[in-house]
């Protein structure tokens, strides 16, 4: 998924001009409206036509294979059917998507044609039990984020962007998780909610040391904006906004990332950076 959105960066007819103006919009408005997939025009009108029957086909998948119950949001073409973008009900919470087939000839939903990424679910449930897990270290984590935005003229995603085109695991309009390199304590904990779907915080807790995996492994991006249209990131803002998170005590161990972008996003691939984004990397917190 992220080659096809790097070929829409490059090879589609979006490059010059009026166009490529066309292809940014304010993050204070996006929605999600206007992504796309390559190759992906005829089976976004037939995957439209046919959310019912996706949303229902979903549904089913992520319940039998993931034991999660999920809210379809978004269904976008692709060359081969649709990609559909869901979010968990309850916790764990996370976004994440699968494809599903479309018989091109007869216009018609393959139900039984449905696949992911390879580990990309499993991220995202993992992502979402670390956040019940650590969950007083998260609180201090959204209590900084909101904190800065309040403070400084930045901004983060709207929730409605998130849930159409979001799948990056636990994610925030300011920050998402992926933990995927943590593979062992992945294995253990997904296969301690597939057992039990229900499963408490408490438990969880009983069954992960916190205090004991390699913090480098657990990535955590910190994204934010420019709150105006005409703002540009600058270095005195991004650094303020590293000194204020490198003095934060109690959030998520984990190895951080902080970017600062202007007030756009590229609508067709979802995407905030960009030649002036600014970022700061490899800001270990143990």
């Amino acid at each position: 998924m992220n080659q096809e959105r790097n070929d829409n960066e490059t090879n589609g007819d979006y490059t010059t001009g009026d166009a490529f103006d066309d292809r940014y919009v304010s993050v204070n408005d996006y929605t999600g409206e206007g992504y796309d997939l390559v190759n992906g025009e005829k089976m976004d009108v037939i995957a439209n036509e046919k959310f019912a029957e996706i949303e229902e086909a979903m549904k089913a998948f992520f319940l039998e294979e993931y034991k999660t119950e999920v809210i379809v949001h978004n269904v976008v073409g692709n060359v081969d059917g649709a990609t559909v973008f869901v979010e968990s009900v309850g916790e764990p919470h996370f976004h994440t998507y699968a494809m599903i087939g479309i018989d091109r000839q007869e216009d018609e939903i393959i139900p039984d044609s449905i696949w992911t990424q390879s580990s990309q679910v499993e991220q995202g449930i993992f992502s979402g039990l670390l956040a019940m897990i650590m969950d007083e270290e998260f609180t201090v984590l959204d209590d900084f984020v909101e904190g800065i935005a309040d403070k400084h003229p930045i901004v983060g995603w709207r929730q409605e962007a998130i849930n159409n085109v979001g799948s990056t695991g636990y994610t925030t309009p300011y920050y998402f998780i992926q933990p995927m390199a943590l593979r062992d304590e992945m294995t253990e904990i997904n296969r301690l909610y597939f057992k039990n779907p229900s499963i408490s915080a408490d438990e969880l807790k009983n069954q992960f040391d916190k205090d004991a995996y390699n913090a480098n492994y657990f990535t955590i991006s910190i994204q934010v904006y420019m709150d105006e249209e005409d703002s540009q990131p600058t270095e005195t803002l991004l650094d303020k906004i590293v000194q204020e998170f490198k003095a934060l005590e109690g959030v998520p161990r984990g190895n951080y990332s902080i970017s600062l972008h202007d007030n756009y996003v590229n609508k067709l691939s979802a995407e905030g950076f960009q030649d002036n984004s600014l970022e700061e990397r490899d800001l270990i917190r143990e």
